[in-house]
């Protein structure tokens, strides 16, 4: 005899399959009894179909390929076999000429696997064979790590070029920045590798060097950047002048005051260096001004750490329109090294815990289209105490380092951490002529990368010290 199906109010027993709801009414008790006498565990309320199984997901099948433990130069840890097989560079997995990858990491098998581990002390290096290695690559292939590379795989900045980031900063001021020792001459820059990767050592540290017996020619500043990178191309063009010409459209070509400030900030990627060359200088007046804005956020972040988050938060739109010409966006007037994805950087002298993760300042209060103007009253009100607060710090005389550039000196400084200002001048009393460039700050880090070990030891000093 077969059984109806189950209908709308029935019970679903593993033990008695579908107990009809005739059965359930409350007045008989008998469901209770039921329960009891033949110890159902569990009881399910629902209208199911008994002809078929529940429906099954369609999972991808289980991946767990087997990590293991690798040693390396300093310690030993335990890696998955995507990562270790993802880092091979030997001649089948990278190009020996052009160094580019011969295969895509997304070629690498989910189940691939170690299949065998050796280690060879004597050359310090680890030796590795694959089960379900990548397809293209043949069945002899084998990967070779040294220890030290080992060693870097649970970093998040591999390549040994990133150790760059581990030289670090000094802060200065008036009386800290010695003008005397951050000086190179023009054909030791040119000619001389040690003294080359010295001043590479002193912008890094630094972010202002000045270099003194330049030829008084046009093409001068063009040999001090190449000398580096590429020259980095503006509307302003390859190379300009700095002097004082009648209806300028920018305040540096005339003989007036010019405040703190940092170049073409109103674009998406403004100039990492700034180089002026004076050609000629024989005008009353004209002081070149530096300040390190790094100094001046870490005496107000030690006295005001509330400000840090208001300037790291709040974007300022810079804007350039006139002449044709119309240049816009928004920065914050600090961007941590976090928002760029780049290591944190040592500071020598530093008397906060976040100047240590600022990667650049961005201030130039003559180039403002507008301040945020979304921010509650208060924060407004905040922001603008925290501005205000760092416009005062750059212009405390302790923290001013001024100097009147001769004929033949050419300043390199960081236009995205050094302010710089120029005293008025008598444009009739003399001539006054500067040539100025800009290089990429991607295109400084690569060379000073690449001339890391040439670069003076480091001595590393406490918190609270400072060096020349």
């Amino acid at each position: 005899m077969s059984r109806a199906g189950p209908r709308p109010g029935d019970i679903y027993s593993p033990v008695m399959r579908f107990i009809p709801s005739a059965k359930l009414r409350p007045k008989t008790g008998r469901l209770q009894s039921l329960i009891d006498r033949r110890s159902i565990k569990r009881v399910r309320f629902a209208q199911m179909d008994a002809t078929k199984p529940p429906p099954q997901k369609d999972f991808p099948p289980r991946l767990s390929p087997q990590a293991a433990r690798l040693e390396g130069e300093r310690c030993t840890s335990k890696f998955p076999p995507i990562v270790v097989r993802d880092a091979c560079r030997c001649e089948q997995c990278v190009d020996p000429s052009d160094r580019q990858r011969n295969f895509s990491y997304s070629d690498i098998p989910r189940t691939i696997g170690f299949d065998r581990v050796s280690y060879d002390d004597d050359a310090k290096e680890v030796q590795i064979s694959w089960s379900n290695d990548i397809p293209s690559q043949s069945q002899a292939h084998r990967s070779v790590f040294s220890k030290d590379v080992i060693s870097r795989l649970n970093r998040k900045f591999r390549n040994p070029h990133w150790d760059l980031y581990q030289r670090p900063v000094k802060l200065w001021g008036r009386d800290t920045y010695t003008q005397a020792t951050s000086r190179v001459d023009f054909n030791d820059y040119m000619t001389n590798k040690q003294s080359f990767a010295e001043a590479m050592h002193l912008l890094w540290r630094d972010g202002l060097l000045f270099i003194d017996g330049v030829p008084e020619s046009e093409g001068s500043v063009s040999q001090i950047v190449n000398r580096i990178g590429p020259l980095q191309q503006t509307f302003y063009g390859p190379t300009w002048d700095v002097r004082s010409v009648p209806n300028a459209k920018n305040v540096a070509y005339t003989s007036k005051y010019l405040g703190f400030h940092m170049d073409l900030l109103y674009m998406r990627d403004p100039p990492g260096f700034q180089f002026l060359h004076c050609v000629h200088n024989s005008a009353t007046g004209g002081e070149s001004r530096f300040a390190d804005t790094f100094r001046a956020l870490d005496q107000i972040f030690q006295q005001h750490p509330m400000y840090y988050e208001m300037l790291r938060d709040n974007l300022v739109r810079y804007e350039y329109d006139n002449d044709g010409f119309f240049y816009s966006d928004a920065k914050p007037t600090v961007q941590s090294n976090d928002a760029l994805n780049v290591p944190s950087r040592p500071v020598l002298n530093s008397k906060s815990t976040e100047i240590s993760n600022v990667a650049h300042c961005f201030w130039s209060p003559p180039f403002v289209g507008h301040i945020p103007s979304r921010l509650a009253p208060d924060e407004l009100v905040k922001f603008i105490g925290a501005s205000k607060l760092l416009s005062q710090h750059l212009e405390m005389p302790e923290n001013v380092v001024e100097e009147k550039m001769d004929s033949g000196t050419c300043v390199i400084f960081d236009n995205l951490r050094i302010v710089h200002a120029r005293n008025a001048f008598d444009k009739n009393s003399g001539k006054r002529w500067l040539r100025g460039a800009y290089l990429n700050r991607q295109d400084f880090v690569s060379k000073a990368a690449s001339v890391m070990a040439d670069m003076p030891p480091e001595v590393k000093l406490g918190r609270e010290s400072s060096i020349e």
